[in-house]
């Protein structure tokens, strides 16, 4: 039997998304975890920890606190390009040890960076990878209630505390659909499982000022939909515009119950842009209950610029395919 010119299409459309998928699926691909080394060693280099510094996940980029020296105060000195000189401090997977990631020079924290090259990638982000890449200890956790704290007498209603929220760059140079999935590691046995509630911006701070990072956060959990409450605050200024990708907690502030994007996430990524991601524990504990560590699965998958050329030829036959339809009514 004849293929019709519609089959034929059809045939054609799908032959070249085929090949366009097989040949981005085909690209090589590498990536590039780097870690702040701030709060990462109390044991040793290369002994593992989850977490590393017992009610201690801060990554402080520019200065601080040391971690023999406690104080009330957790602000950060000044955003000045300088190596921090606390115990333990600096970065690997960098070009530099006083090197951030992607030229970072906002105020605040940032504990880790993720670079893709290529397509079709996977890495996790983690302190098992810190050792393994690198032969140190990475700071790698998060408190159970960094994103949205169960503990009315701390927040009082649904929300986070900034204090324990991990923040992590990343940047592909392939625009696809990424997927980031954590999973808690470490923790006392018959303690509840923490899960993990995500924010994400496209950009990064750029702040030049100290951090504050105690205070209460993600009052609202994106329940009524993203508002100034979504931002982590504290001095940075990352816009309720720039967020691409979010959680939405259960309105409930003394349940654990499930939201929306709980422990798994995905957004579009633009090729070459940088985002910014911020995780926290969900619900499963207080703001200073930081006994777990966690892995990032991060993953990406392009999409072929063939998919949608394949998408508008369907929708070009299916208008083709209703005109001929229609013509025998025309002809009476």
């Amino acid at each position: 039997m004849k293929k019709t010119k519609i089959a034929k299409a059809i045939a054609f459309a799908i032959a070249g998304a085929a090949i366009t998928a097989g040949s981005v699926s085909t690209a090589s691909a590498a990536s590039t975890t780097m870690y702040n080394l701030f709060h990462a060693n109390p044991n040793g280099v290369g002994v593992a920890c989850a977490p590393c510094a017992a009610g201690e996940t801060d990554g402080w980029v520019w200065g601080g606190v040391a971690d023999s020296t406690p104080t009330g105060t957790d602000t950060i000195q000044t955003s000045t390009p300088t190596i921090n000189t606390a115990p333990g401090a600096g970065w690997v997977g960098t070009a530099a040890a006083n090197k951030t990631p992607f030229g970072y020079k906002g105020g605040g924290t940032l504990n880790w960076g993720l670079e893709f090259t290529g397509a079709n990638n996977t890495r996790t982000i983690s302190n098992a990878d810190s050792i393994a890449t690198y032969g140190v200890s990475a700071d790698i956790d998060s408190a159970k209630g960094a994103w949205s704290d169960n503990v009315s007498t701390n927040v009082g209603v649904a929300g986070g505390w900034r204090h324990d929220l991990d923040f992590g760059l990343f940047k592909t140079d392939t625009t696809g659909l990424v997927t980031l999935n954590a999973s808690p590691v470490g923790g006392p046995a018959g303690e509840p499982v923490p899960a993990y509630g995500f924010t994400i911006f496209k950009g990064m701070d750029t702040s030049a000022g100290s951090y504050n990072h105690h205070g209460a956060w993600n009052t609202t959990t994106n329940t009524t939909g993203l508002t100034a409450n979504s931002l982590p605050g504290g001095g940075r200024n990352l816009p309720v515009s720039s967020i691409v990708a979010y959680s939405i907690g259960n309105v409930n502030p003394s349940t654990s119950a499930p939201g929306t994007n709980i422990n798994t996430i995905s957004f579009e990524a633009q090729a070459g842009e940088i985002y910014t991601i911020a995780l926290g524990g969900y619900r499963n504990g207080d703001w200073n209950t930081t006994s777990w560590g966690y892995n990032l699965e991060v993953s990406q998958v392009p999409v072929p610029g063939a998919v949608w050329l394949f998408g508008s030829a369907m929708a070009g036959l299916i208008g083709f395919g209703r005109r001929n339809l229609k013509a025998p009514l025309n002809i009476a």
